[in-house]
């Protein structure tokens, strides 16, 4: 059976502290700022670039740790299938065989 891990266990685990507090600040960004709307990589970058005034670069690589490690779910907007777009993944997914086990 797999464990079942949440953001905050996620983000405990990487080992450099600088990294993980970047992280954790783009997911909580994700899930504060842009809660009510897509989280479109542009928007966050320009987002990242004019409060932390992070480069393009370093909130595109977190952002692909961040959908690497799990907590990110990234898909390309359908209107143009061309724009990435992000979402917290809250709580991660479980299989069916797990969850009519578990009674779900």
């Amino acid at each position: 059976m797999t464990r079942l891990r949440g953001l905050w266990t996620i983000l405990g685990e990487v080992p450099d502290v600088e990294e993980r507090d970047e992280l954790a600040l783009v997911a909580t960004t994700i899930q504060v700022h842009f809660a009510n709307v897509k989280a479109r990589e542009r928007a966050l970058v320009e987002f990242m670039a004019i409060r932390f005034r992070w480069p393009a670069s370093r909130t595109r690589r977190r952002l692909a740790a961040l959908v690497d490690l799990g907590i990110l779910r990234c898909s390309r907007d359908l209107a143009d299938n061309w724009t990435k777009v992000f979402e917290v993944i809250d709580r991660p997914h479980v299989p069916a065989a797990l969850a009519v086990e578990m009674g779900a």
